[in-house]
């Protein structure tokens, strides 16, 4: 609970600023111009943005032999989204918790799928800022792709090179979790490995780009619904960066430094209030209503009973 209120007051800090930065009294003003038919298509976009990140779920799920029904895996991959707020996604490991307790899968073997899905966002990230920066002949967004880009690598650098891992595993090893489960990294190590192949690689990120690239334009859409014209390139700039930003400071959410990010590089091309109800808005229509469909998701797993034929994780070779 003290948690929940930090990142709360957090929230409420860091939108503040957005709105002071542009002025309250304008903000208001062009909060007041959105037109409402706009409104669905908002939540919309990030809906397809969460469609195309599932298919990559369940894609990751078959690549680890984890057969579990297409409804039973969104249920699980949504209810991730009610830990969006944790220090870099990674109360999103709640969603291996529920494969583990209903269907039998261990935490060792389904883990990688959350990490394979950071690294591979991260990559479709940094080619969505690289796409932006050629289409607005800008450069905002080198620092941030630069950033994700080293990030992967150094990820992919741990789990592929054995000189890099091994001393990385000794350390986790004595951990007081991992010393009760022996062979878990290995396990763990193996399903990466699978997951960041190239023939994974050529799926996931694609799906990436397609479903972050969609909720970019939210973007565009709502500054369109308040008479401004925002390009595309701009607004896969300026969230490709903004979501980077955020995810490498393993800030909860990304709060303050995706927003910032955001609104500063929506400032180069509409004016300071609209970028700052630009911002706001995408944030409530991204963030906020994910954690919201995540917390239902959360809800009706809690309620609903586990399958009577659980699924076992028999091997971890491709499919």
């Amino acid at each position: 609970m003290k948690k929940a209120l930090w990142v709360l007051f957090l929230a409420v800090g860091v939108y503040t600023v957005v709105v002071l930065r542009a002025d309250l009294t304008r903000v208001g003003q062009a909060l007041g111009t959105i037109h409402p038919g706009f409104i669905p298509l908002f939540l919309a976009l990030p809906l397809a943005n969460y469609f195309f990140r599932f298919l990559k779920w369940h894609f990751f799920l078959r690549r680890i032999q984890v057969g579990i029904p297409v409804g039973e895996s969104m249920t699980v991959f949504l209810s991730g989204f009610s830990m969006t707020v944790s220090p870099g996604h990674m109360g999103e490991l709640i969603k291996c918790v529920f494969l583990r307790e209903r269907h039998g899968v261990p935490v060792a073997c389904s883990s990688p799928v959350v990490v394979a899905e950071r690294i591979t966002d991260f990559l479709s990230m940094v080619l969505l800022a690289v796409a932006g920066m050629i289409l607005t002949g800008g450069h905002a967004a080198l620092a941030a792709a630069g950033a994700g880009v080293a990030a992967a690598a150094l990820a992919i650098l741990v789990l592929f090179c054995d000189q890099v891992w091994k001393p990385v595993a000794a350390v986790f090893s004595k951990l007081p979790i991992l010393k009760k489960r022996k062979g878990g990294l290995e396990n763990f190590r193996a399903s990466a490995r699978i997951l960041l192949d190239p023939a994974s690689m050529m799926v996931a990120v694609p799906l990436g780009m397609i479903g972050w690239g969609m909720e970019a334009m939210v973007l565009v859409v709502i500054a369109g619904s308040m008479g401004a014209s925002l390009p595309p390139g701009a607004a896969l700039l300026s969230h490709a960066a903004g979501t980077i930003a955020g995810a490498v400071s393993m800030i909860p959410g990304g709060l303050g430094l995706a927003e910032l990010t955001i609104d500063g590089i929506l400032g180069g091309y509409i004016s300071p209030a609209r970028a700052a109800v630009t911002t706001l808005v995408m944030r409530f229509c991204t963030l906020w209503f994910g954690v919201l469909l995540g917390l239902l998701s959360l809800a009706v797993l809690k309620r609903r009973k586990p399958p009577a034929k659980r699924t076992r994780l028999e091997t971890a070779s491709p499919v």
